[in-house]
């Protein structure tokens, strides 16, 4: 199996001074640990956090990943989906069956995928790891859309490290996430790593750029520049362009602190960033903004940015569409964020926590037309909201938990449930119409 081998800049990342202790919360090994490091916050905040966790102490075991976080993806019609065991199968929707030929690893899985694949030309990339106490095993993998074979030889590439966002890609160079490596003693708390993707590639790390935090937020990029985040609390943009640099940290163009921890992905549109944190923060930031004064940390409302207090921790990526921000929170809420002020058009709730994006989609009723979020719910079932005002239309009833963002597809809405079942409703009248379980194919409607 490839390893990567390390470049030993022994160097810590640049953070803020004054940083001091961590706040932890973990309810099982394999799980991402929250992690919240002080460092230039105001101690109101930091007490409002402390009682935050301590709040949710109840809740917390309702967040432990059990797999089924991987949400499916379509490419050449087919779909792609992380099973709870930590294989990616293939699912072909009109014959409603798994594709047994197509499977990875073919024996016993990766572990916990908490990500959705990325597909890159005809080939997919994902990540996975699992942990015994505080060792942990990560591993990248690349592979062919067709058959499933891995693009590095038998295996992936492993980190001895937590693998949770998903990867990016900027043409043969592949991005990822990572939290500290198991088998560096002077290591940082997280990197970005720079990896080559072509097959048989003789160098496979190109360069990595420390970070002051885990890193669980995933990759995104727009041009020429990596959007990644941290459980400290930064938000990172880095130059990933071909230009020669002094050193990997001489990439990064500026950093963002934000109020807490940020877990969830980061979107980029129209040169916005929108993200949010474990502080119950939603954030606009303006990119050309961020350029012109690098040292910026707070939001600066006069050139559009803004921060949204969403009422709970802001886990899920915001969606946008026509002048609106959703964001959704770990309170079940809601909430129709106009864009232009920051302000909230309308807020709602619904039972269970959301921790992943909803979904957008039409549904018909009778010659009416009618635009929707798919909105998952961490106790159970996929739950219908208005995008106008935020009414509750409907529901998926899966019967199971959802923490992966639902697919709308060809007039379906395809569900991956927490204990590992692949489930497809109707978008019209909400219907179940199959299910097959993940782990070994068989129906389970």
């Amino acid at each position: 199996m490839l390893r990567y081998v390390g470049i030993n800049t022994n160097r810590r990342p640049k953070t803020p001074p004054s940083i001091t202790g961590t706040i932890r919360i973990s309810t099982s090994e394999s799980e991402p640990k929250l992690q919240y490091h002080g460092g230039r916050r105001r101690l109101p905040i930091l007490f409002a956090l402390i009682f935050v966790m301590i709040a949710a102490v109840a809740c917390v075991n309702d967040l432990t990943p059990e797999g089924g976080w991987s949400g499916p993806v379509v490419e050449d019609e087919k779909l792609f989906i992380g099973n709870r065991d930590g294989n990616l199968v293939r699912f072909d929707p009109e014959t409603q069956n798994l594709d047994s030929s197509w499977r990875y690893p073919d024996g016993d899985g990766l572990g916990a995928m908490y990500s959705n694949t990325v597909v890159i030309g005809d080939k997919i990339y994902g990540v996975g790891y699992t942990c015994r106490g505080d060792k942990c095993d990560g591993e990248i993998f690349g592979l062919s859309l067709s058959d499933g074979s891995s693009i590095w030889g038998l295996h992936g590439l492993e980190l001895k490290t937590k693998l949770v966002g998903s990867v990016a890609a900027s043409g043969d160079t592949l991005f990822v996430g990572t939290t500290a490596i198991g088998d560096e003693d002077d290591g940082a708390e997280g990197y970005l790593y720079a990896l080559d993707s072509s097959a048989g590639a003789s160098r496979i790390e190109k360069y990595r750029v420390p970070l002051d935090g885990n890193a669980f937020s995933g990759v995104t990029i727009e041009g020429s520049t990596a959007y990644i985040a941290t459980m400290a609390g930064s938000l990172y943009a880095i130059d990933i362009s071909d230009s020669e640099f002094a050193t990997p940290e001489a990439r990064i163009k500026w950093t963002f602190e934000a109020e807490g921890a940020i877990a969830g992905p980061i979107l980029v549109a129209s040169g916005n960033l929108y993200f949010g944190d474990l502080a119950s923060n939603a954030y606009k930031l303006g990119i050309s903004t961020r350029l012109i004064s690098s040292s910026r940390t707070e939001v600066n409302t006069g050139s559009g940015e803004w921060k949204f207090d969403a009422g709970a921790w802001v886990w899920a990526k915001p969606i946008i569409e026509d002048g609106t921000v959703y964001v959704s929170a770990l309170d079940g809420s809601i909430s129709a964020v106009d864009d232009s002020s920051g302000i909230a058009k309308w807020t709602t709730t619904i039972e269970g926590q959301i921790v992943s994006s909803p979904a957008l989609f039409d549904r018909k009723r009778g010659n009416i037309t009618e635009r929707a979020l798919a909105v998952p719910s961490g106790e159970k079932n996929v739950w219908v909201i208005s995008v106008i005002d935020g009414r509750e239309l409907g529901v998926f009833l899966t019967d199971e938990p959802v923490k992966s963002t639902p697919l709308v597809h060809n007039g379906n809405l395809y569900v991956h449930t927490l204990n590992g079942d692949l489930k497809w409703f109707s978008v019209d009248n909400t219907s179940q119409i199959g299910c097959v379980e993940l782990k070994g194919g068989g129906r389970c409607d």
